[in-house]
């Protein structure tokens, strides 16, 4: 463990702490998707942004669950193989009114196996809690209050035939709009790398992520022009509302992840450069 302090920041930067911990080992070629999970969990550490929600969509075998699985020991993570609106309510929102900022679900179509009922009352909780939050719950004949909105960030793996089968369900729910769709395939030539890797016996590597206390994390007129700038070019349908506030946070964690409480143009470039991903246009890696 080491500290992360920007020059000149506030001493707040000291709580802010690099751990590093072995990547699952048949990783390679994803750092650009790993740094992208990475952020979307600092947004729960950004005290002036929401935390934003994810969909990581690719064919089987891609490796989707394996990247969450770098985060699972996180302390603001929640890891759940299953989940359901009552797990939602009873067990999820008291862990997020301790601290915890993000769901992770290493396998959604998990979550979605199970009958009709139970999958649209747990796909409504999951809405609720990752954009209005949980304050009044009446659900199954039961009542449940919150003294404030219990408000989390999921972030999802799926596969690419799971969710197009889904696609204009969610749509229709709003759950789409309140995820920001990340793609991504491998090309012929990444496919090898990875066979070659495994051939080998896939050693590991230490993969970098940041963690950290709640802070304030500010963003200036000119930056937050080029990310409205990004969000009108990139809005794949809707108004683009929620995107633009999504790759504001999104910023704001890439400042956190280096060490610093005010956004540069670095941490927007970064973004823009990840934003590549950011649809559902399975580019390749």
């Amino acid at each position: 463990m080491s500290l992360m302090r920007g020059q000149g920041e506030d001493d707040g930067l000291a709580r802010f702490k690099v751990n590093r911990q072995k990547a699952p080992s048949r990783l390679i070629q994803v750092d650009d998707l790993v740094k992208l999970v990475n952020l979307a969990i600092l947004t729960g550490r950004v005290a002036n942004a929401k935390p934003i929600s994810m969909l990581l969509v690719g064919d089987t075998e891609t490796g989707k669950t394996q990247i969450l699985e770098i985060f699972m020991k996180l302390e603001p993570v929640i890891w759940a193989n299953d989940l359901s609106a009552h797990v939602i309510v009873d067990e999820v929102a008291p862990e997020v009114e301790k601290g915890k900022t993000h769901i992770l679900i290493p396998d959604l179509l998990k979550v979605l196996g199970h009958n009709k009922v139970v999958t649209r009352n747990t796909m409504t909780m999951l809405n609720s809690i990752m954009e209005e939050g949980l304050k009044n719950v009446m659900f199954y004949g039961t009542r449940k209050e919150f003294d404030e909105p219990v408000r989390c960030g999921a972030i999802a793996a799926i596969t690419r035939d799971g969710y197009s089968s889904r696609e204009n369900h969610w749509k229709s729910i709003g759950f789409v709009g309140r995820c920001i769709p990340v793609s991504f395939s491998y090309s012929e030539k990444t496919k090898l790398k990875i066979h070659e890797h495994i051939k080998k016996g896939f050693p590991s590597r230490a993969i970098q992520i940041t963690e950290g206390k709640p802070t304030k994390v500010e963003i200036s007129r000119s930056i937050a022009e080029k990310i409205q700038d990004l969000t009108i070019a990139r809005t794949p349908f809707s108004t683009g509302f929620r995107l633009h506030k999504q790759l504001r946070a999104l910023v704001q964690g890439h400042a956190l992840f280096r060490g610093r409480t005010r956004v540069n143009k670095e941490d927007f470039e970064e973004v823009r450069q990840l934003s590549r991903f950011i649809n559902l246009d399975f580019n390749q890696i």
